[in-house]
């Protein structure tokens, strides 16, 4: 009896450790896709197209094209677009974006392909916006 319960707790041993294992794993596999993300995105971008969708509907088109972000790997970015702000910090979880300014908070969904990387999002103000951007060199 008393090697059933050695191996019964042996068990349990091994299933806990293979537990804590796979959880451990997936949070680096999200750390990994948020640093792939960052690396994509740093740089410095031009604003391509862009529509802005105000709360009541009301589409502005083009409103910041000519405009350029450059997005740093530790967290921060620059702007010469006033709706963005001047600088600001972000955090990254998978393909989404908080960023934060002196101007508001934007959740955005970023898609980067080659040199082109598109932005769906909304404003802290209620605004919400589709971007497209091309790397800058």
């Amino acid at each position: 009896m008393k090697q059933f319960k050695t191996i019964s707790l042996f068990v349990a041993l091994l299933c806990s450790m293979f537990f804590v294992t796979a959880c451990g794993s997936d949070n680096d596999d999200d750390g990994a896709r948020d640093s792939q993300l960052i690396a994509e995105a740093s740089g410095t971008w031009m604003c391509i197209e862009s529509t802005d969708t105000q709360q009541n509907g009301y589409n502005v088109e083009n409103l910041i094209v000519g405009k350029e972000i450059t997005i740093q790997k530790n967290g921060t970015f620059t702007s010469n677009a006033p709706s963005f702000g001047k600088s600001g910090t972000f955090t990254v979880s998978g393909n989404s974006i908080t960023a934060k300014s002196e101007v508001g908070t934007f959740v955005v969904t970023i898609t980067v392909s080659g040199n082109k990387m598109t932005w769906n999002g909304t404003a802290s103000n209620g605004v919400r916006f589709h971007y497209v951007f091309q790397r800058e060199y």
